[in-house]
């Protein structure tokens, strides 16, 4: 079984605390009428995991949409999820119209952006597309990755850097990985004990409101 699957209990463990956090943001926005009438866009959304959930949770296919650089991952979102518009390509170039979604996602893709102008630009586009009062909701590590130096950590003076006028606020989840995938063997009840332990946190959950 890979590593990163979803079936491996530790990393399930950290899946579900991160959907929890984007449930009760999205219950909020939505102020508990669901999201029958929302629509929502993924920037490096891989192979649709989040966008599926989005539908899973009641929200209509054809208002959900996302963009990732790996063609094969579009590929695969677009066969297992036809309904649901995905783009190939940059993050930094986004086939949508400005202000036509109400929530904008970045689940660790900041952190795979080593260049700042990149970053900026991503960011200049993720910003076009929200809507006014909308949601720009970034999730990414905020410590370094030893088995993975091609990533880099996000910190908060980033996210205010790339989106100056916007309200920001973060929140820190995510019990460090190496120690969730163990007790997911072993302990799937030290979870949530060991990540309401700060230093324990490994990434961070930020709601950028656009507005």
């Amino acid at each position: 079984m890979a590593d990163q699957s979803i079936l491996q209990p530790g990393n399930l463990l950290m899946v579900q605390e991160r959907e929890r956090l984007l449930a009760a943001l999205l219950r909020e926005h939505t102020q508990g009428r669901g999201l029958d009438g929302l629509r929502a866009f993924e920037a490096g959304c891989s192979t649709g995991y989040n966008l599926r959930l989005f539908v899973q949770w009641g929200a209509r296919p054809e208002n959900i949409a996302g963009i990732d650089l790996d063609p094969a991952a579009a590929d695969y979102c677009r066969a297992h999820a036809p309904e649901i518009r995905v783009h190939s390509g940059s993050a930094a170039a986004i086939d949508e119209p400005d202000e036509s979604f109400d929530v904008v996602l970045a689940f660790t893709l900041y952190s795979s952006v080593p260049d700042e102008h990149v970053a900026n630009s991503i960011s200049r586009e993720l910003y076009r597309i929200t809507r006014r009062r909308g949601l720009i909701l970034v999730y990414d590590m905020r410590r370094k990755n030893p088995a993975n130096r091609s990533v880099h950590p996000i910190e908060h003076t980033d996210i205010r850097r790339w989106f100056p006028s916007c309200p920001v606020e973060a929140t820190t989840l995510t019990l460090a990985p190496p120690l969730a995938r163990r007790i997911g063997r072993w302990a799937q009840w030290l979870y949530g004990p060991l990540a309401a332990i700060p230093p324990l946190r490994t990434h961070a959950f930020w709601t950028i409101r656009r507005p």
